[in-house]
């Protein structure tokens, strides 16, 4: 007796968002490296090694950026990126959440809204823990000049439960996120499947748009490759370094993806 063919879960009619020529929250997750150089060859180097591997879009990873606290340079830096990447997406992040680097909040801000006015960028991800009225008057300056935010909420010590993790989505929405990301850290497998829990709690009963999760470490690989499922519309994968535990090499990342949409698996 043949067994039933299991069909990937059909995904709720929710809003996808077109950014340059990728579609955020249509088909296979989205592939995104993360650019972690310092110095700023090296960070044009590793553009150029993702467009090689075919990312869809890349994270330049500013907090890394030696100069960073030097606006123009920065700027500029963003414009040379842009020559680099063609029509693929980019998203600037200055991460101090977990990253070991810091800035001042004004200064902070200041940057962000910089990168918005220069247009070289497309995407640009503020973290939840700066407050409720940046993150808010930030969505409303970025959308004024046709940018997507990423709010962004990372926990590298633990899981919190999945009530927790959607509350936290809502609440960046509700703040003007075009799309919502938690990453968290698992300390067992209970903790993997209580984010891809939430993920998919949120995907069902709140989502509108596109989101992003994932659990970190070697046990939350898993969600790395699995949550498009669950919701999830965005993966990391690395050429070079990676920005955070458990990040996968892209063309590993791909080979795997790959072979979950072939269409007899489909």
């Amino acid at each position: 007796m043949t067994e039933p063919k299991l069909h990937k879960q059909e995904v709720s009619m929710r809003k996808t968002i077109k950014i340059r020529n990728m579609e955020l929250g249509a088909g296979r997750p989205k592939v995104c490296v993360p650019i972690t150089a310092i110095e700023e060859e090296e960070i044009l180097r590793e553009a150029r090694l993702a467009v090689e591997a075919k990312a869809d879009l890349v994270e330049w990873r500013a907090d890394f950026f030696a100069e960073a606290d030097d606006m123009e340079k920065t700027v500029r830096l963003g414009s040379r990126l842009r020559d680099v990447m063609g029509s693929r997406p980019i998203l600037f992040t200055y991460r101090t959440e977990g990253s070991g680097h810091s800035m001042e909040l004004e200064k902070y801000i200041e940057l962000n809204q910089r990168m918005a006015d220069a247009g070289d960028v497309d995407l640009l991800d503020i973290e939840l823990f700066m407050g409720d009225e940046v993150c808010q008057k930030f969505c409303e300056y970025a959308h004024e000049r046709n940018k997507t935010v990423i709010i962004s909420n990372h926990d590298f010590d633990k899981t919190p439960n999945d009530q927790e993790i959607v509350e936290r989505m809502c609440k960046m929405r509700k703040l003007g996120a075009d799309v919502p990301k938690v990453a968290v850290m698992p300390r067992n497998a209970e903790d993997v499947l209580t984010l891809l829990s939430a993920t998919n709690q949120y995907a069902n009963a709140h989502a509108d748009g596109p989101l992003i999760t994932m659990s970190m470490g070697w046990l939350g690989q898993l969600s790395r490759i699995s949550g498009e499922i669950f919701g999830s519309a965005l993966t990391f994968g690395s050429t070079t370094r990676t920005s955070a535990p458990g990040q996968l090499d892209i063309a590993d990342l791909k080979y795997v993806l790959d072979v979950l949409h072939r269409p007899e698996n489909v």
